[in-house]
Parts: structure tokens; C-alpha cells; sequence
């Protein structure tokens, strides 16, 4: 499910580039990229190891900031030096998957899917509810009670994924989120994120090796020498 043509962009970096100073001196690993993510859109970024995926990833989801480089957000600019605005801004419009799952060990599936909605206020009878949906959708509703240690890594990250969907994001990252997982798992996980994505109508940015879930994506794009170059989809079939 891919936006329209025609319509404004949701997000919009430009011009980004990220500098990490170190004592041997500077390292650029992005260097004045451009990265537009329409409504309803799913890209997939690939490259080398090392090659500044994730610092990318970060970038975009406001949890690091570029060295230089502006952005808009459904043409309104994101100011990254009013860092009030933009935590509230993430936490409203951004949903993150990560690599390892990240769940509380001490809180069960159920209360680790309610942390989203806890840092915007209180938890409803609706918010229970979608939670109760996400784990009717994952499969995982009779794993409500348990806590993390007590589910399967597969089942720890179907968590994780649901998670990132709960405050109705406008935007999921997702950081090499099946990595960790054998193939057929992680294809299953991968089938289960993009519908996710379509049911929810939200647009998506997945950071992955797995050319095959690349592919699923609307759009691919590799990171090579800290800038973003289009890939044939049909080259990873």
C-alpha cells in the first residue's frame, strides 16, 4: 500500500549529514543525504555493515540529531533544538522495533504493550483494548500474563512489533528487527510487520539484511559512502 503520487510527503530529511568526533579525528557517516518517506509507505534501506544504517534510523526517529541538515514533518520544520517538542512529537508519531526486543523483564506481554500509551497519560479501557486486539492479531492473547523470559524469541519480538503499533504511529522504525531470529521465524515476522503496517495505514522504514523482506517494500534504497542510491527491487527476487 503505497502513497498516492501528488500528495505532501510525511517526513522529509535533507541535507543530512552525521559527524562522530573521535581522538584519531572526525568520522562523516552520513554525508548529505536525502531520505522522503511518503504516507503509507514502506522503504527498506540495506547496506554494509557499519555503513550508518542505524545512526539513520536514529536520525529519523528524533533519538539522535544530524550534525547538519533540516527537517519537515507534513511540511512543518522539526526543530531538534526544542527537545521537548520533539520527545513529544516521537512519542505521538514514531513507533521503533529494534533487533532485540527491548521488553521490560519484570512487566508481562500485556503491560510491556501498554508502555507506549503510560508516557502520553493515562491508560484507558480503550488503550486496554487495542492492546487486547494486538494480542488477539499476534496470536499471543493466551501469553497476556507472561513475562518476557517466559516467551520464545520469536514471541518476545511479535511483542515488540505490536508494541511499536500502539500509539497509532504515523511512522514505524524497524532496526534489523528479525536478525536474531532463523529465517522462517523471522519470514513469518516480516509478513506479520507489513501487515501490520497495511492494516494500520502507516508508513513504514525497515533497516534489514534480509533481501527478501526488502523486497516486500514499495521501495528500496542502499546506504553506500554516508549517501542513499535506489535498488531494483527485482535484483533481490
Amino acid at each position: 500500500m503505497s502513497s498516492s503520487c501528488g500528495t505532501e510527503p510525511l517526513l522529509e530529511a535533507l541535507e543530512i549529514s552525521k559527524v562522530f568526533f573521535r581522538p584519531t579525528g572526525p568520522l562523516k557517516v552520513l554525508d548529505g543525504l536525502d531520505f522522503v518517506l511518503q504516507q503509507e509507505q514502506a522503504v527498506a534501506v540495506m547496506g554494509a555493515s557499519g555503513s550508518g544504517k542505524s545512526t539513520l534510523l536514529n536520525i529519523l526517529g528524533s533519538l539522535d540529531h544530524p550534525s547538519t541538515g533540516h527537517f519537515r514533518y507534513r511540511g512543518e520544520v522539526l526543530d531538534f533544538g526544542k527537545r521537548s517538542v520533539v520527545d513529544h512529537w516521537r512519542s505521538r508519531r514514531i513507533g521503533f522495533v529494534f533487533q532485540n526486543h527491548m521488553l521490560l523483564p519484570d512487566f508481562t506481554a500485556f503491560e510491556n504493550l501498554l508502555l507506549p500509551a503510560r508516557r502520553l497519560g493515562p491508560i484507558t479501557h480503550e488503550i486496554r483494548q487495542r492492546a487486547e486486539y494486538f494480542l488477539e492479531t499476534t496470536g499471543l492473547i493466551d501469553r497476556a500474563a507472561h513475562l518476557p523470559g517466559e516467551l520464545s524469541g520469536g514471541e518476545q519480538q511479535r511483542i515488540a512489533v505490536a508494541r511499536a503499533f500502539m500509539n497509532t504511529p504515523a511512522i514505524v522504525l524497524a532496526d534489523e528487527p528479525f536478525g536474531n531470529l532463523d529465517r522462517e521465524i523471522g519470514g513469518r515476522l516480516g509478513e506479520m510487520l507489513f501487515g501490520l503496517r497495511d492494516s494500520e495505514g502507516t508508513s513504514l522504514v525497515i533497516v534489514t539484511h534480509d533481501p527478501r523482506l526488502a523486497a516486500i517494500a514499495d521501495l528500496v534504497l542502499e546506504l553506500v559512502d554516508g549517501k542513499l542510491n535506489p535498488v531494483e527491487s527485482e535484483s533481490l527476487r
